[in-house]
């Protein structure tokens, strides 16, 4: 049985320690209320498997403080503190997570702040969680790590313990390549090899994917393909899994007694008023400001609402003490002040504002009584409050407006969804939630809700305890069987079967698995002895051979079309029978061509030594002869320019030895390859190429004795040095 480790910056509970004496309560937060839900309903991860439950972080008593009693008392509840001093406090959580990291990956650049000291503390302080967990994790445990707090911590559990399964999940938004690369080089370099020492990285939305994916394309140059990263010979998988909440708690709410008084309460001060909500901590990026002037501007150009609908605005405190938090609190202050004595009467306030913590009870009467929640950050990974007001509306009536940049207007599209920074629209939008029609208000509300109640915080957990095992497992599996060399008992291995069987097929790449690469595709003719090489495998009896390339199909036919074999064109593209015609395998949409060849030829002006090689149905970039940093700089880049042109077109990039190719979607080797297995089925098998469009081949027959020619990741169960190796095996079954 395995262990569920759950790593955060802070750990569940509030720890206080006064006169001696501790006390230990439950903390309040988005985080550990998510993981708390799910954590009970799976009864602390036994449902999944876990036969023990670990949280390790940190107590948010400074180390100089914390006692072994306090260590002991939170040990007993599963919980390992991790210990900061009050300087590591400051500069690894208030410099470099909230300075740093927090303004940079919601895109406030301005406010971001970029000190060796705050980074050298994230690397020492992330060093310490790492170490934690390497205490108590042992092989085949699930280790969760949480947020950008902890962003190194997984790329060090690989290098101290690789036999971990390591998750990663981001709960605010990863920003789009242009502002990621604004973070000095060694650090953004850093954070993402951080990331992917995890078997699976969790985001929000897609959105937050595609920018992960293409910062690691761009940065490290690794090829991303269908949510995954290809880095060595480990795969990580990328994937959107929604965080959400305990349904049920928040749509039962209104028959807890203590909530059911506060809301009859509520409903009695504020009887005649429309009620307009909404609850913030204090933070630059929630917009409160903005709300504040679109509701001033409400009631300036609707003033029949006025006297007759009210805001309460709760803004939580955070981050007191720090200068900038402190400015955006008196300006709310001031603006709050300054509406309500210019518009407010004796017997009525346009806004009620409250600037202090407020309890579960009161906030959950507040949803149950707010006509319409007024929810508009200017930025938010997800925003759960937007999710726990739908949730909590068991009358079936209200309205939610939702700023598009929320994560949670990607799921809850049934509310009205506005920009934060449009004044006009949100009023609008104001206007029609007042007036909605309740039929149409509870459509709203059942839609949002069936959608809440499915995907709620438990499927959350389990969808992504369930993707981990599965990128575990796919990593152990390549981990397990790695690829042996191609020596010589393992040349006479694949030669005893060769010869032991009946029937056999032999497909083998080109360029770099026959011949060597030239530094210009058209150099590479095959040679005398590799042709009769060729020939002569051909008529030994009851074996077929099959060249599977990436070349098109005037090539193949001109240099080899003589030969007694399969010829297999474009990656899989065209296949010619020996003796036979062309036959082409798929139907093919190759509008995107154009704009692709364009886009190559700009790249091609710009960056010496590299060309342009056009086939039917792809377009390949060559930028072998370029200088070696100058062509993956290159390289990176129009990966990074084709992703955005060819979003949605029928068409596939590939990035290969010095060569970036895009080509018609559905063409691939190993669908070429699997066709000849099928057709032709052999005993025997051999697979040989150099280039990941070959990985494509050696997946899709498992049984094959498959070779890859150099270095890499591969699923190949050999490893040759050089094209020269694979002649060796060929002359050895010829013989």
């Amino acid at each position: 049985m395995a262990k569920l480790v759950i790593v955060s910056n802070r750990l569940p509970v509030a720890v206080s320690v006064r006169g001696g004496s501790v006390e230990i309560r439950e903390a309040v937060g988005g985080l550990a209320t998510a993981i708390k839900s799910f954590l009970a309903a799976t009864e602390s991860g036994k449902t999944l498997g876990f036969d023990e439950l670990v949280w390790v972080g940190w107590s948010g008593v400074k180390a100089e403080q914390e006692t072994e009693e306090v260590r002991a008392k939170l040990r007993e509840m599963g919980l390992l503190t991790v210990p900061l001093t009050g300087e590591e406090f400051q500069l690894f959580y208030e410099g470099f997570c909230n300075s740093t990291l927090w303004p940079l990956f919601h895109s406030f650049t301005v406010y971001t702040v970029f000190e060796a000291k705050f980074w050298e503390s994230y690397l020492q302080v992330n060093h310490k969680y790492a170490e934690a967990v390497s205490a108590v994790a042992r092989p085949g445990d699930f280790v969760w790590v949480h947020d950008y707090h902890l962003m190194l911590v997984p790329g060090m559990l690989r290098e101290q313990a690789p036999e971990l399964a390591v998750g990663f999940f981001l709960h605010i938004p990863f920003p789009p390549a242009e502002v990621y690369q604004l973070m000095p080089p060694p650090w953004r370099t850093a954070l993402l090899d951080g990331l992917l020492g995890a078997d699976l990285v969790g985001f929000h939305i897609h959105e937050y994917v595609n920018n992960f994916l293409r910062s690691v394309s761009k940065f490290l140059g690794y090829r991303t393909e269908a949510g995954m990263v290809y880095a060595g010979r480990r795969k990580i998988r990328v994937g959107a899994f929604p965080i959400s909440i305990d349904f049920d708690f928040f749509h039962n709410s209104s028959e807890v007694p203590e909530v059911e008084r506060q809301i009859e309460e509520l409903r009695q001060r504020l009887r005649g008023l429309k009620i307009v909500f909404s609850i913030d901590r204090l933070d630059y990026t929630k917009g409160v400001i903005n709300r504040i002037h679109a509701w001033e501007r409400f009631l300036k150009e609707r003033p029949g609402w006025r006297g007759r609908a009210t805001f309460i605005l709760v803004v939580v405190p955070s981050r007191t003490g720090v200068p900038q938090y402190e400015a955006m609190k008196r300006e709310i202050e001031r603006e709050v002040g300054r509406i309500n004595g210019e518009l407010g009467e004796v017997d009525w306030v346009p806004i009620v504002y409250i600037s202090r913590y407020i309890p579960t009870t009161t906030l959950l009467a507040l949803y149950n009584i707010a006509d319409v929640a007024l929810i508009t950050p200017l930025k938010d990974g997800m925003n759960l409050v937007a999710k726990e007001y739908v949730a909590s509306r068991r009358d079936c009536r209200g309205v939610l407006i939702l700023s598009e940049t929320a994560g949670a207007a990607h799921e809850l599209v049934q509310a009205l969804v506005v920009n934060p920074n449009d004044e006009s629209g949100i009023v609008n939008a104001i206007e029609r939630a007042l007036s909605m029609d309740p039929e149409e208000q509870c459509r709203r509300i059942k839609s949002m809700q069936e959608r809440i109640r499915q995907h709620n915080v438990v499927k959350w957990g389990v969808d992504f305890i369930h993707a981990l095992a599965l990128a575990y497992n796919d990593n152990l599996m390549s981990a397990a069987t790695p690829a042996r060399i191609l020596d010589g008992e393992a040349a006479e291995e694949i030669a005893s079967a060769f010869r032991n069987s009946r029937k056999r097929l032999l497909m083998l790449d080109y360029d770099g698995t026959l011949v060597p690469h030239y530094p210009y595709a058209y150099q590479a003719v095959p040679d005398a002895e590799l042709k009769q090489m060729l020939r002569d495998l051909a008529n030994i009896p009851n074996t077929s051979v099959a060249v599977v390339s990436g070349r098109p199909r005037d090539f193949l036919e001109a240099w080899l079309g003589d030969l007694n074999i399969y010829l297999v064109a474009e990656h899989g593209a065209f296949i010619k029978e020996p003796g036979g015609g062309w036959t082409q395998l798929f139907p093919f949409d190759l509008s995107w061509k154009p704009a692709v060849r364009k886009l190559m030829e700009d790249f091609t002006a710009l960056t010496p030594g590299t060309y342009i090689e056009e086939k039917e149905v792809s377009v390949a970039w060559h930028y072998r002869n370029a200088e070696a940093e100058v062509g993956e700089a290159a390289a990176n880049r129009l990966v990074e320019a084709l992703s955005g042109l060819l979003a949605g077109t029928p068409a596939n990039i590939l990035r290969g030895v010095k060569v970036v190719e895009v080509r018609a979607a559905g063409v691939s080797k190993g669908a070429a390859a699997k066709l000849l297995y099928e057709k032709l089925a052999p005993d025997f098998v051999l697979i040989a190429g150099d280039d990941y469009t070959d990985e494509e081949m050696f997946k899709s027959v498992p049984a094959a004795f498959s070779v890859k020619v150099g270095r890499g990741e591969t699923a190949a169960k050999f490893m040759a040095p050089s094209y020269r190796k694979v002649r060796e095996l060929l002359r050895r079954l010829i013989s």
